[in-house]
């Protein structure tokens, strides 16, 4: 009952238009910073942490210009759960491939690419990928080859309200298969290691508390524990791998980057996969600060 009342109300609200979204997200941003004070005190000290070259006041500013970021990628997440065709989403423009060669050559050349990406720009809406390429460039992206690794949530509820908006541009939702948990990817990696497919995965995260193995790279002035599955496997399976970036250039509007860090991951080590890949996270960051999700306590270890 909970699920369809959520589901409804989500449903509802996303089929208004993204002014709408956008208006409201004003007051969002106001309630989460100095009503609910969201997790004010890690934003601060991340990008304390982070940015030392700044004094408190660019500090404060960089914390306000991040709680509408926040709000905008809620608005934005609801709208994209109404985008129930391909047509909506492609029209809004919301995100756009800038650089499908890149992509298309890795497909190319490889068994299958890892695309790793983080919580920057919105990388909710990742599931529409076949529709963000307004280039003359065909990208290969396709609903039979692509495949999003998520990490379950804790309440069932969200888990299951969560999938249903991050599949609902697919036009067969009922039957994609690349929806896939975090702890199910080695598995699902080996059965299909004889079909070409994009693995994207979100790689920011610190190690899950039971985690035996991690890797601990430099990021943003410090050293970080990071999840190095994602290089693991495409190192084991020789795939190559690349770096996604979802830049924010206007409200409204996201460019999506790919780089390559490697042809054929099994030639390179992981260690360095993944300090490459932080890296470019780091300099994007450094262009865009307030492009990122700060709430996460990924720097306190």
């Amino acid at each position: 009952m909970k699920k369809f009342i959520v589901k409804g109300l989500m449903n509802l609200l996303g089929k208004l238009p993204l002014k709408f979204h956008y208006f409201n997200a004003k007051w969002i941003a106001w309630l989460l910073q100095h009503v609910f004070r969201y997790r004010r005190t890690e934003v601060i000290m991340n990008f304390t942490k982070c940015f030392p070259e700044h004094n408190y006041e660019v500090i404060k500013y960089y914390e306000k210009l991040f709680y509408v970021h926040l709000a905008e990628l809620i608005v934005e997440t609801i709208w994209f759960g109404a985008c129930r065709n391909p047509k909506r989403l492609r029209d809004a423009r919301i995100m756009e491939v800038v650089n499908p060669e890149v992509i298309n050559h890795l497909y190319e050349v490889a068994p299958s690419v890892v695309v790793m990406l983080s919580h920057n720009g919105n990388w909710e809406m990742i599931g529409g990928i076949n529709n963000y390429n307004y280039t003359d460039i065909p990208i290969n992206t396709r609903e039979d080859n692509v495949c999003v690794v998520y990490r379950k949530l804790t309440s069932k509820l969200w888990d299951e309200i969560m999938r249903d908006n991050r599949i609902a541009p697919l036009l067969d939702k009922e039957n994609f298969p690349g929806y896939i948990e975090s702890k199910n990817f080695p598995r699902y990696v080996y059965t299909h290691k004889d079909e070409k497919k994009f693995y994207n995965i979100i790689t920011d995260q610190r190690p899950y508390f039971a985690a035996p193995n991690y890797i601990e790279c430099n990021f943003m002035h410090q050293k970080v524990r990071t999840m190095s599955a994602a290089a693991s496997l495409a190192a084991k399976f020789g795939m190559a791998v690349a770096y996604l970036n979802i830049n924010r250039t206007r409200q409204g509007h996201y460019d999506l980057e790919y780089t390559a860090i490697c042809e054929d991951a099994s030639k390179m080590p992981v260690e360095e996969i993944m300090q490459k890949y932080y890296d470019l996270l780091d300099k994007d960051l450094h262009r865009n600060p307030v492009n990122y999700l700060w709430t996460h306590r990924r720097f306190q270890q």
